[in-house]
């Protein structure tokens, strides 16, 4: 792969993941369901921040500055170098989008279940993130190590950077948007309170409810975080007590 710095491609990339975002959320909080089950976990994040100070309040800021400069720092040094605006197939692209999350998915269940999970100081850093119990809410997803911040973004963008120079073809910056919206949305659903219990949102009930299974305390399963494929091929697939009511997600 010819290494050329192409800001452009970059620039452009970043900018529509930022404006995809907002759509998207606006979009969905202008569903009623949706709507009504932001404002409860918003309700519970207001919660946690007002009687746990102590254990949110010097975490959360700290790991939103830390997850930016990281962000930033792949974003300015590195995706210059493997992202274009060359047009590809769409096949291609939808591939690409597939192999690189599921390619992260389980080196991520593999860190997370005999690294974070396992013994010493790894899991040490892991137990900050532990003290979210269930039920958890959106600002769990920040309550995190700084050595776990990086090595969960790190992952994410060794494995994009790596799979651009086995190919030896860079991606094109829709490959890159999809990716890291679907990657960053999926890891702020399954710290959401998603009670509803209605046909259209019950998959992503299931998403959040089965991540909060794992928050039940440190011996529990669940460990991929994109899909729960490799817990289930694995053996670690687990289920919540709610799932046992005739009302999944009360």
């Amino acid at each position: 792969m010819n290494l050329t710095y192409h800001w452009e491609a970059a620039l452009t990339t970043v900018g529509l993941v930022v404006l995809f975002t907002f759509l998207g959320q606006k979009l969905a909080f202008s569903i009623p369901d949706i709507a009504r089950a932001r404002n409860e976990d918003r309700t519970q994040n207001k919660k946690k921040w007002r009687e746990k100070a102590q254990k949110y309040q010097h975490r959360v800021p700290t790991s939103q500055k830390i997850g930016l400069a990281f962000n930033l720092a792949f974003f300015v040094l590195i995706l210059p170098f493997i992202v274009t605006l060359e047009p590809q197939s769409v096949w291609k692209i939808l591939l690409d989008v597939v192999l690189i999350l599921m390619i992260y998915d389980f080196f991520y269940y593999l860190m997370h279940r005999f690294l974070f999970h396992g013994q010493g100081f790894l899991r040490r850093v892991h137990a900050v993130h532990h003290q979210a119990r269930s039920r958890v809410s959106s600002i769990d997803s920040y309550l995190l190590h700084p050595v776990e911040i990086f090595m969960g973004i790190a992952l994410f963008y060794i494995v994009t950077t790596s799979y651009a120079l086995a190919t030896g073809q860079p991606f094109n910056a829709a490959t890159i948007v999809i990716t890291t919206l679907i990657y960053t949305q999926l890891n702020q659903i399954n710290h959401c309170r998603i009670d509803i219990d209605k046909p259209l949102w019950r998959m992503l009930g299931w998403i959040a409810i089965r991540h909060d299974a794992h928050h039940l305390d440190m011996h529990k399963g669940n460990f991929a975080t994109i899909t729960l494929l490799y817990d289930w091929i694995f053996g670690t697939l687990e289920t919540h007590p709610l799932e046992q009511k005739s009302t999944p997600h009360p």
